[in-house]
């Protein structure tokens, strides 16, 4: 059949063309000598393409995979002389085919984007979808359109399938436009059509709910439930997408994570380095246990741990920190792969990484050599939470040597640029740090002294007895009796949440501070003995 066409393709005309590889490719023949020839066809030829010669031609070229750059350079020309005569089928599925064969048209998609926006009333749902979808593909930001079309599709909701619904939220997703009331109301539709959700729609609508961050807590709560009964058909990137939009909106489903966990030990073959480390991270992330297959994972991560970019391994090792699962074995392992890759880490990477070894326990005394000459290179792109966490990691893992006290004295220099960066979270972490480390550096304790001062109604108490006990500990000497009764006065505020080791941290640190106001200690005194009284065991080492 291919060589009968290709030897009479002299007298076909546009419309034979068109309808001859359309059907080529809709029964899904490839025929790759006859797309080159009409690929090829005289410029002269493809002006008289009509818009359903051009939309038919493009599709059966994207659908069968056949890359014919010239063409679609010579075809957008034509379309964009005779764009109001596009329906918005033929729009829609134009606009699909250059964004599935990836051939930019920025020209023509703006045309088009226009066009449509006038013509909005006569999209059908898949005219929808595919519009919006091939915007998305092709990165082309139309906000006007995108605003446009979240009404029309509003108004045709109950015509769309599932496959659809998945499609036009993926897209707005993905080129990041907000369309809260689109996003509203799919969810009551999707909630109603579940059923007919495969794995690929429920994945891709919930990644889209997560990544613009709008909240539907009664979808998330349904598709856990019909998810579970179709967890045999997701692959691991549909396992991973779903459990990572649960994860990043913070909606627990312990029962689906239960399900989930088990179905990806079983699949773990099929897991990339990306599926690995999202997996993990989004069970870290919403504080869900699952050691069978944190166990699993660290087999199948060691095995692969070179195919693993820098972030994949700064979530993995974070994940295994954060939900307390030691793997001695992965970290162990990831600090040869880590140090290679070193210079790709990120400030927030860095900090997580140091983070997970020192929440862990894990001595890795080279890894923290070689970060600190990294760190202290990329610094300057810390902000003030990496700063305090990578301070308190080496604190915390006692790691002092002199490529770390460079990268002390570095961060105390940043840190006092950027003071006001600071909340009190990591005011405390980085104090408490310097203290716990035996590194004293005044200039950084006399500036933070101001800051701490200036926030200090935002303090836990946590916060105020770490602050305070590093103070105590270095041996600071010039803190005055006003600034040392306005802390205890704030202190005395939130007497309620101290715990009894806050309390005695406290006590101990205004009288090495040389407070002169007893009576202001007095309350925290009361709480320590009457803490200490029903206190059946009190470790004194505190």
């Amino acid at each position: 059949m291919e060589i009968q066409v290709l030897s009479n393709l002299d007298r076909y005309s546009t419309r034979d063309i068109a309808n001859t590889i359309w059907a080529f490719a809709t029964v899904g023949y490839t025929a790759p000598k006859l797309f080159d020839a009409i690929s090829h066809i005289p410029m002269e030829k493809l002006d008289t393409f009509n818009s359903q010669d051009i939309a038919n031609t493009m599709w059966a070229y994207a659908t069968v995979g056949h890359s014919a750059p010239k063409l679609f350079d010579a075809l957008s020309l034509t379309a964009m002389d005779i764009l109001d005569t596009f329906n918005s089928q033929e729009m829609s599925s134009t606009m699909w085919s250059y964004a599935t064969v990836r051939h930019s048209a920025p020209e023509l998609f703006n045309a088009f984007s226009d066009v449509a926006v006038g013509q909005l009333s006569t999209f059908s749902s898949q005219s929808i979808a595919n519009t919006m979808l091939a915007c998305a593909k092709a990165r082309h930001s139309s906000p006007k359109l995108f605003h446009a079309i979240s009404y029309t599709a509003i108004e045709k909701l109950d015509t769309f399938n599932s496959q659809e619904i998945a499609n036009t939220l993926w897209a707005y997703a993905k080129v990041e436009h907000l369309a809260p009331k689109l996003f509203d109301a799919v969810a009551d539709e999707a909630i109603e059509k579940l059923n007919t959700f495969n794995s690929q729609n429920i994945a891709n609508t919930m990644w889209a709910y997560a990544k613009v961050g709008h909240s539907a807590p009664k979808l998330f709560d349904a598709v856990s439930l019909t998810a579970m009964e179709k967890l045999d058909t997701f692959n691991s990137q549909e396992i991973t997408n779903t459990v990572w939009a649960y994860a990043t909106v913070g909606h627990p489903a312990p029962k689906f994570f239960d399900a989930i966990s088990q179905v990806a030990i079983e699949r773990l073959d099929t897991f990339n380095s990306q599926s690995m480390a999202n997996t993990m991270w989004a069970c870290a992330k919403v504080g869900h246990s699952a050691p069978e297959l944190f166990d699993a994972i660290s087999q199948r991560a060691i095995e692969k741990l070179h195919t693993f970019n820098s972030q994949e391994i700064a979530n993995t090792i974070w994940a295994y920190a954060k939900v307390g699962h030691p793997d001695p074995e992965l970290f162990d392992a990831v600090i040869d792969v880590a140090i290679e890759k070193l210079d790709t880490f990120n400030s927030h990477e860095i900090a997580n990484t140091m983070w997970a070894y020192a929440a862990i326990g894990h001595s890795a005394p080279k890894l923290f050599d070689f970060v600190s000459l990294v760190a202290t290179k990329k610094i300057d792109t810390f902000n003030s939470q990496e700063i305090a966490n990578t301070m308190w990691a080496y604190a915390t893992i006692r790691h002092s040597s002199p490529s770390s006290k460079l990268l002390f004295d570095t961060i105390s220099f940043i840190a006092m640029e950027n003071l006001q960066t600071f909340n009190s979270i990591s005011i405390a972490k980085l104090m408490w740090a310097y203290a716990a480390i035996g590194y004293s550096v005044p200039k950084l304790f006399d500036a933070m002294l101001h800051i701490i001062i200036e926030k200090l109604d935002t303090f836990s108490s946590q916060e105020i007895s770490n602050v305070m006990w590093a103070y105590a500990t270095v041996g600071y000497d010039d803190i005055d009796s006003t600034t040392l009764r306005t802390i205890l006065y704030e202190a005395t505020s939130i007497l309620e949440e101290f715990e009894v080791q806050e309390s005695i941290k406290l006590v101990w640190s205004m009288a090495a501070l040389n407070c002169e106001d007893v009576d202001a200690t007095l309350p925290f005194f009361s709480k320590i003995i009457k803490g200490l009284s029903n206190a059946k065991n009190y470790n004194e080492d505190w």
